[in-house]
């Protein structure tokens, strides 16, 4: 990244670093002046723990808006209520709406099981679920309708939310979303469906984990 938007990163920063160290990184040297570097429109989405996040409004406002795709990637996929109900609606619309999930490779299990609670309400309403098959898959991506991109360091999930502290870019550009569902479509090669007969065919086991996580699936 160059431009404008580093300087709006570097902020960013110093906000946490800040509230970690009680300190300012501060001087000429740190901030120099940055000219424009391109003609993408951006912009820098902080989420700090412990307070309402900026992203999962942004989010709510995309898919509100979506009018053909909403394609998301997440390593840690726990939708809110108000996520799936969104999500659902958009379907109801004639959106297509994606995601593309860790598989078996999954290096937090608990989190997925806390999750997959959400799956049966996505898969009745329409919404198509891909897991990804070669290895973890630990992107935090969307596109919508080609249009709109969001990708950083959150989560698809109440830690990001409400508890972590996340950095994100929100990029509003025609090519470049093309590129980011160009890559959506390549992960999806690799991935494999996860239908509703599975979910309502899942093993014993894995309800009474589903059932055991839900309560914390705000800390997972």
């Amino acid at each position: 990244m160059e431009g404008p938007l580093v300087t709006e990163l570097q902020h960013a920063f110093e906000e946490h670093w800040i509230k970690t160290f009680g300190e300012t990184l501060s001087g000429a040297d740190q901030f120099p002046a940055l000219g424009a570097a391109g003609s993408l429109r951006t912009q820098v989405i902080a989420s700090h723990s412990f307070s309402m996040a900026p992203l999962p409004l942004t989010q709510a406002i995309s898919f509100a808006a979506a009018e053909k795709r909403i394609w998301i990637t997440n390593a840690y996929c726990t939708p809110s209520d108000d996520q799936v109900e969104l999500l659902v609606k958009a379907v109801e619309r004639g959106v297509d709406v994606r995601f593309i999930l860790p598989g078996r490779h999954n290096d937090q299990p608990l989190t997925k099981s806390a999750g997959r609670a959400a799956y049966g309400r996505l898969l009745e309403g329409g919404v198509k679920i891909f897991e990804y098959q070669p290895t973890m898959i630990h992107t935090k991506a969307m596109v919508i309708d080609g249009m709109f991109s969001l990708f950083g360091s959150s989560n698809f999930d109440p830690r990001s939310s409400e508890i972590n502290e996340e950095l994100d870019l929100a990029i509003y550009d025609r090519e470049f979303g093309s590129r980011m569902e160009a890559m959506f479509e390549s992960d999806l090669k690799h991935s494999r469906r996860y239908t509703i007969e599975q979910f309502r065919n899942r093993s014993l086991l894995e309800r009474i984990t589903e059932g055991l996580m839900l309560p914390f699936r705000s800390q997972l």
